[in-house]
């Protein structure tokens, strides 16, 4: 006789960047393992790889995991945690390095217990700038966001990146140039022919194709961590996915 099987429950998600509405289950055992191994390897792209690969799962295809914008890939992620293994995150937070002198006991290695409501966690996408950007009255670029493969190779963190890398993150990020009704997809062109385009803009030109990247959300929470010793809180902002693991 057959073992019965247990079904298995669906949700709907919104996709900040697009608006679009997918459904997706819960991940099960086998899809925790990958999880779990890719988390006690401390690999970047070994936990991007098993997030993608369980939202693939977990969308039976339906979703290109490859085409999300980073913040969408995360905050998927953090909604599809909290469907399968529980909406509230625990974590034992280290002491903010510019919350070290709020009393004469506060030690380094202090920590905080962190309890995070994972239906708390959004997107802010109201300071999101178009993605059709004119450069001419009939010329202009039609961008795209980088894929977390690009955020990882760039490491895009802030003020940290290099001028060079900014100029080839933008080149990898067009998705097609428009001249009056003629399209040029990026796809068919070389990186010297988009490298060429970029280079023949004005720093006004570039300025505003740089302001939608500047403009892309981040996954972000705030939270209150108390001092252990005196009891002081100092709000402390959470970015990025890694930040809800511990």
């Amino acid at each position: 006789m057959a073992l019965p099987k247990v079904s298995t429950p669906t949700y709907e998600l919104t996709i900040p960047s697009s608006g679009e509405k997918v459904t997706y289950r819960p991940f099960l055992v086998k899809e925790e393992k990958t999880l779990l191994m890719a988390m006690e390897s401390k690999d970047t792209k070994a936990m991007t790889k098993a997030m993608e690969d369980i939202i693939s799962s977990c969308t039976e295809g339906s979703v290109i995991t490859k085409d999300l914008a980073p913040f969408d890939l995360e905050y998927f992620f953090l909604q599809l945690r909290g469907r399968s293994i529980g909406e509230i995150i625990e974590l034992k937070s280290p002491r903010p390095p510019n919350f070290t002198n709020c009393c004469k006991e506060a030690k380094e290695e202090d920590v905080c217990d962190l309890s995070i409501n994972i239906d708390e966690i959004k997107v802010d996408t109201s300071k999101i700038k178009p993605s059709e950007i004119k450069v001419t009255k009939d010329i202009g670029v039609k961008m795209k966001y980088p894929q977390m493969e690009s955020v990882q190779k760039y490491n895009i963190e802030g003020d940290t990146m290099k001028s060079e890398d900014i100029f080839k993150l933008i080149i990898d990020c067009v998705d097609y140039i428009w001249d009056g009704d003629e399209i040029f997809q990026a796809k068919d062109h070389t990186k010297k022919e988009l490298n060429e385009f970029i280079d023949s803009l004005s720093s006004g030109q570039f300025e505003k194709i740089r302001d939608f990247f500047e403009s892309m959300p981040r996954l972000s929470h705030d939270v209150d961590w108390k001092c252990p010793r005196c009891g002081k809180s100092k709000t402390l902002v959470l970015t990025g996915v890694d930040s809800f693991f511990g």
